[in-house]
């Protein structure tokens, strides 16, 4: 498989999928379609023109338009299809990405990477355009859509912040700790990019500290606990499988 080609297409959509963060109430309206169509479809003019780039180009053009329409605007288990159409856009892209499919970069680009290397480049050093977009996306899985997969297992285990016979959470704060959430999966992802594993504990442990005079009760405790820990698993997985490609 012709893995750059895989997290090129994949990057450029978890990117336009960025929009979703912080959006519980699904997406819609043509600011937000835009969006999503126009960021992906950037990667087609870096692709030669055969078959599979129509292939590439009409799944690009079509499916978040679908998605939106029939998925985001219907907000029940909405961050499980938001999950669906995640694994649906790695398996498109990862078959067009494979041997089965004659998708490739265009002469062009191979020539531009060529002059780049001469300019800046000495000797036998060539940039690793592999491992950068590993590493690219491994931070945006787990930027935005590991906490998409959290609240599904949240929810699975019914277990919300929202009620608690001490206090009452309000959106301001839940969407407090939804950032505070997403800083700790970056610096737990690069820690772990960068061999700096006792660092991770003490990210934890402040966060512990923070959270400390909202615990009081066994089920948010539980919630904090939990959604803790699998945000920790989940940027460590991500800078693993980024890692996989040094």
């Amino acid at each position: 498989m012709n893995y750059t080609l895989f997290f090129g297409i994949v990057n450029l959509i978890l990117i336009s999928r960025l929009c979703l963060t912080m959006r519980d109430k699904g997406v819609s309206g043509r600011k937000d379609i835009l969006w999503l169509t126009i960021i992906p479809l950037l990667i087609l003019p870096f692709l030669s023109l055969n078959f599979s780039w129509v292939l590439l180009a009409v799944y690009l053009l079509l499916i978040h338009p679908v998605t939106i329409v029939s998925l985001e605007k219907n907000k029940s288990n909405l961050n499980q299809k938001r999950l669906f159409t995640l694994f649906t856009h790695i398996l498109v892209a990862g078959l067009l990405a494979s041997p089965l499919s004659d998708l490739k970069f265009a002469g062009w680009v191979t020539a531009a990477e060529n002059d780049f290397i001469k300019l800046f480049f000495t000797g036998e050093q060539t940039p690793d355009w592999q491992y950068f977009h590993a590493i690219l996306f491994g931070f945006l899985m787990a930027l935005n859509e590991s906490n998409i997969a959290i609240r599904v297992i949240l929810e699975k285990l019914d277990l919300t912040p929202l009620s608690n016979e001490y206090h009452e959470i309000d959106d301001k704060q839940f969407r407090t700790g939804r950032v505070i959430g997403l800083l700790e999966r970056i610096f737990v992802f690069f820690f772990i990019l960068l061999n700096q594993y006792t660092a991770i504990g003490f990210i934890i442990a402040a966060k512990g500290i923070v959270r400390y005079p909202d615990f009081g009760k066994k089920s948010f405790n539980e919630y904090i606990l939990i959604g803790t820990l699998l945000s920790v698993l989940f940027a460590m997985l991500f800078a693993f499988i980024a890692m996989m490609f040094y």
